[in-house]
């Protein structure tokens, strides 16, 4: 028998062994060797300036607008959207410590008392008190993808408050530009009902003295109501930017009416079209580095799915004192590993692991999707905001020429050696044409804060 029994515990240790060996080997098919993608682009975009460095992310600065400045300000302290976003990065925190305590010993407690007679014995008290402790051993890293997957959450998360942060701020310098555009026409449009019932006035006196018709008055009349019908359009949108701004900044209109009402310029942008490189600014977009770690994220839960087909390898231990009075105590204490084997689960897993891959690619495809996106928004937004000062310079010898126009035809008029007519249609072409200015510098404003914020506010 002694010579026997180490022959008998040889061939277990062996395939002890044998086992550990093997289980550590397939412990790394499930480990993703994630590659953040890179992505293809061309050295430059479409219609850019040559490249800068030191660029600024508050884009805003380039309006010099100490208005908009204090609204951005406003915004990013109580915008709700961006508390929202805010919020859900603590979510995402509490997510990734959830997954990293799977790693850790688990460990549990219990007590009991109980009161009691057993076949006549007596009374007697029985108390006891448990220590558990259980430890899981990620082998074949489930816990260790799952932690990475939530890590990549978490920056998500992060990215996801960068993105509602810019999209607060274009929406407020949108609303801001659009509340100066209806402010810049209703001065104009009001300085125009004055000069056409000025006209008026005019005309009404020849007609008194029977240099102009009846019809020439009426046609003066017909441009001041005119005039009057356009106003209230604009008081209406200057209204509504106001509501927006409001709502933007979680502030009552009635507070920033009097700031807004007391009126200022449009804003211009005094900075040039340079988005710079476009790997390095595709880089920057929050939204794409977003999609980038929801495809880390999909790719990580792609080991998770894989980890569940392998063995789950546990430690644990427990002891249990007992005191039963007047009978004596007694304990009992345990402790050794234990092994999950997946054997059959009906198809489950091979499921799952076809819907993470599937996720896996989703989740690609919509990082390279948003690639395509931001440099189609970038180069869009170039060209136009590159063309925008051509149509301003345009308008401007538009209003400069339609001005001169309205002069010599009231001093024609006023000598008699020209119709009213062409009076009308001069103050209709000159307010026509200083609302067109007015339409072009809201373009040009709104133009760039759109490729400021496709281009992640690195505009220069």
């Amino acid at each position: 028998m002694n010579l026997s029994e180490p022959s008998g515990r040889a061939p277990s240790r062996r395939s002890f062994l044998w086992g550990a060996a093997s289980l550590l080997a397939l412990a790394g098919c499930a480990d993703v060797a994630y590659q953040p993608p890179e992505a293809a682009v061309a050295d430059r975009f479409d219609g850019a300036a040559p490249a800068r460095t030191g660029e600024t992310r508050d884009w805003w600065l380039a309006f010099r607008d100490d208005e908009l400045n204090r609204l951005i300000a406003a915004g990013q302290a109580r915008n709700l959207s961006v508390q929202q976003a805010l919020a859900a990065i603590e979510e995402a925190r509490a997510a990734a410590d959830a997954t990293g305590a799977a790693d850790l010993p688990q460990v549990s407690g219990s007590a009991a008392a109980t009161r009691g007679d057993t076949q006549g014995t007596g009374t007697r008290t029985t108390t006891s008190a448990g220590l558990g402790v259980s430890w899981l051993l990620d082998i074949f890293g489930a816990n260790r993808n799952s932690r990475k997957a939530a890590a990549a959450r978490l920056d998500a998360a992060y990215l996801s408050a960068d993105v509602a942060r810019l999209m607060m701020e274009s929406a407020i310098a949108q609303a801001y530009v659009a509340l100066r555009y209806h402010q810049e026409s209703i001065a104009l449009t009001k300085r125009s009902i004055e000069s056409r019932k000025r006209s008026l006035d005019l005309t009404k006196a020849q007609v008194e003295a029977g240099d102009a018709s009846r019809l020439d008055q009426i046609q003066a009349e017909q441009l001041v109501a005119e005039g009057e019908a356009q106003l209230p359009a604009f008081e209406t949108g200057f209204d509504q930017a106001l509501a927006q701004l409001a709502t933007l900044t979680a502030e009552r209109s009635a507070t920033l009416r009097p700031r807004l009402q007391r009126g200022a310029a449009q804003p211009k942008p005094r900075f040039k079209a340079s988005v710079g490189v476009p790997a390095q600014v595709i880089a920057a977009r929050p939204d794409v580095r977003m999609a980038e770690r929801a495809y880390a994220a999909a790719a990580f839960d792609v080991g998770v799915a894989k980890a569940a087909f392998y063995p789950s390898v546990s430690l644990s231990g427990s002891i249990t004192p007992t005191d039963i009075r007047h009978a004596g105590s007694i304990s009992y204490w345990a402790v050794g590993p234990q092994i999950d084997l997946p054997i059959f689960t009906g198809g489950a897993n091979r499921a799952n692991l076809k819907g993470a891959e599937a996720r896996a690619v989703q989740a690609k495809l919509a990082w390279e999707a948003a690639v395509l996106a931001a440099i189609e928004e970038i180069e869009s937004g170039l060209a136009a905001y590159n063309r925008d000062g051509r149509a301003i310079a345009a308008q401007s010898r538009l209003v400069s020429t339609s001005a001169e126009a309205v002069d010599l035809s009231r001093t024609n008029f006023s000598y008699g050696e020209g119709s009213f007519m062409s009076v009308l249609d001069a103050e209709r072409s000159y307010l026509s044409a200083q609302e067109g200015l007015a339409a072009a510098e809201r373009q040009r404003a709104s133009d760039f804060i759109t490729l400021s914020v496709a281009a992640a506010g690195g505009t220069r």
